[in-house]
């Protein structure tokens, strides 16, 4: 029962979008910038982990043990999908990524403790630059209003998309009908 679907009239909120671009440079985090190596993930469970707004662990909109945030990894980076609770908070955050006013993700994560090399630093263009190499635990991914790397994103969901041209061509069709039964009288 707990993936049931209960009809009550409203459209189900999908987001989706990259949480992780892999070898994109973040902005500056406090003196350096980040690389997500393409490999960094490869043996991290991402059995249960979070979808929240802005990393608040009062305002999960998804859990991959739900089934509500689905994860996958491709060769651009992390791509989830998120199916947004029936909560105030999510309704809001959802209205937001439509209008356009939020539009990137952002994640937390742990490292493998005692494992130089999970990451290795360098110096490019007189920037510091951690490379992430290895994580060891994806606790959250977020959406978020001011991200650390510019080219995450997240969207309303492509089931929503073609939604406002049917409000449309709905709006059409009553007009055309109306239009009709005034000729008819």
């Amino acid at each position: 029962m707990a993936n049931s679907q209960i009809d009550t009239g409203q459209q189900e909120m999908v987001v989706e979008g990259y949480a992780i671009i892999f070898d994109t440079l973040s902005d500056d985090l406090g003196g350096f910038k980040e690389i997500i190596n393409p490999n960094a993930l490869s043996e991290v469970d991402i059995s249960d982990v979070k979808c929240l707004i802005n990393h608040d662990f009062n305002q999960v909109v998804g859990r991959t043990q739900a089934k509500t945030l689905e994860l996958s990894i491709d060769s651009k980076g992390l791509y989830f999908k998120c199916y947004l609770p029936n909560t105030s908070y999510a309704k809001d955050i959802y209205e937001n990524i439509k209008a356009g006013n939020v539009n990137q993700c952002s994640f937390f994560f742990t490292l493998p403790p005692n494992d130089d090399t999970a990451r290795t630093w360098s110096k490019v263009d007189g920037e510091y630059v951690q490379t992430i190499n290895k994580i060891d635990e994806l606790i959250e991914v977020s959406i978020v209003t001011i991200p650390a790397y510019q080219e995450t994103t997240v969207a309303v969901g492509q089931r929503a998309k073609g939604l406002d041209k049917f409000k449309q061509l709905e709006k059409m069709k009553i007009e055309l009908e109306l239009e009709g039964l005034r000729i008819d009288t």
